[in-house]
């Protein structure tokens, strides 16, 4: 056996183990979480202790997140439960709880690892950067809103617009794909996926939300609470089909962004690729037609589309930063060296068919029911309209300019 092998071997060995430690050690956490909730603190004095000080919105937040370690603590029982289903029977001893401990793996290996390199990293690149870079932003400020209950419905719009460019951006832009590659690459959708993403990603969204927010005149006042609301919301919206089977919410899913909308999010198949940015109101994806409901006869597979081992950390976290510094170190010229970093994911110089937006396309040329979706049909209502009650001089003009031509 080779030494690279060897190396290769003992360093997922020693994955395994610290994970293993941060398993125990979260899952410790959520327990005597609810074990002070039982006992009238934890949850129940979250709850109850704002509403007598009329701090209601703080009560909701409370349940929001309860609902959020309820799903996960239900996600892992419940696959634990099924695996041992699936085992019965089939394998005894030893070989039993090993393969069980194997797709214990491929599904919360990548999240607490992820969470844990945050936890561990030095103090400074833990402070949050928005508070680095506000003082700087309020120079730029044109004008500040109220805090009137129409502002903070204003001022969250403007929110949702600022996470779409950042989640645009970030799967359009291969440098910015690097970071957030890793939140796509567990192969399925669980609340822990909340925790794999790429610490230096939140230095590129927090910029983004800065210079909209600020440009746009939100309030220094509203900043945390409408991207606390975001977060919140778009943690439950990764609950598994485990915790909970359909994810549709009922009527729901046309007013909001559901855990559907987000599943498909994080699909390989074409039809899903770069759809579903939004994080609670789906308005901007509604308005730049990258809104897609799932449909039930394509399936959603979860993970990117290269092949990847999800059990392998290294590659895992880093692997598109090291595939990124490979294609721009072979590339022959400078100009191709600089379009690797700024073009989609996908790209090369002789072609762009391997980009998610070029494989799209191509599936829908085929299928091109199934990317049909609300704002198609509206547009396609007004254009008929327009036609039908244009007025008789214009209808004149137009068949006239279309018999010269």
């Amino acid at each position: 056996m080779s030494f690279t092998k060897k190396l290769n071997i003992n360093w997922r060995i020693i994955e395994n183990v610290i994970f293993v430690f941060a398993f125990g050690f979260i899952m410790s956490d959520y327990w005597l979480y609810i074990y002070n909730s039982v006992k009238g603190k934890g949850f129940i004095g979250a709850v109850i202790d704002p509403i007598s000080t009329h701090n209601y919105y703080k009560s909701v937040v409370a349940i929001i997140i309860m609902l959020n370690v309820t799903c996960l603590l239900w996600e892992i029982l419940s696959l634990i439960i099924q695996l041992l289903k699936q085992e019965r029977g089939n394998t005894q001893g030893y070989p039993k709880y090993k393969l069980i401990f194997k797709k214990v793996l491929v599904n919360y290996k990548p999240s607490f690892l992820a969470l844990l390199i945050v936890e561990l990293l030095p103090k400074l690149l833990l402070i949050h950067m928005f508070w680095i870079w506000f003082p700087y932003f309020q120079k730029i400020r044109l004008f500040t809103i109220n805090l009137k209950w129409y502002s903070w419905i204003y001022a969250y719009l403007c929110l949702e617009f600022a996470i779409w460019v950042y989640h645009f951006g970030s799967h359009r832009v291969r440098f910015l794909w690097c970071l957030h590659a890793p939140h796509h690459s567990p192969t399925e959708l669980n609340l822990t996926v909340n925790w794999v993403n790429f610490f230096a990603e939140g230095y590129y969204s927090t910029l983004v939300y800065l210079v909209i927010l600020t440009l746009f005149g939100i309030n220094p006042l509203m900043f945390v609470t409408i991207v606390f609301i975001a977060t919140t919301w778009g943690m439950f919206a990764h609950v598994s089909e485990r915790a909970l089977k359909n994810g549709r919410l009922g009527i729901l899913r046309h007013l909001i962004i559901t855990p559907a909308h987000h599943r498909v999010h994080h699909a390989r198949h074409p039809l899903y690729l770069d759809t579903n940015f939004a994080t609670v109101i789906p308005l901007w994806d509604w308005i730049f037609g990258t809104l897609q409901p799932i449909k039930e006869d394509v399936r959603v597979d979860y993970g990117v589309t290269r092949e990847l081992d999800v059990t392998n950390f290294c590659d895992l976290y880093f692997g598109e930063i090291l595939l990124l510094y490979r294609d721009v170190k072979n590339a022959r010229t400078l100009k191709n060296k600089f379009l690797y970093i700024v073009m989609p994911p996908g790209w090369e110089p002789a072609c762009s068919a391997k980009t998610a937006s070029a494989l799209r396309r191509d599936f829908l040329k085929t299928n091109p029911a199934l990317g049909i979706t609300s704002r198609n049909r509206i547009l396609s209502a007004i254009k008929f309209w327009s036609k039908m009650y244009k007025p008789a001089p214009v209808q004149a003009s137009f068949a006239s300019s279309v018999e010269k031509l």
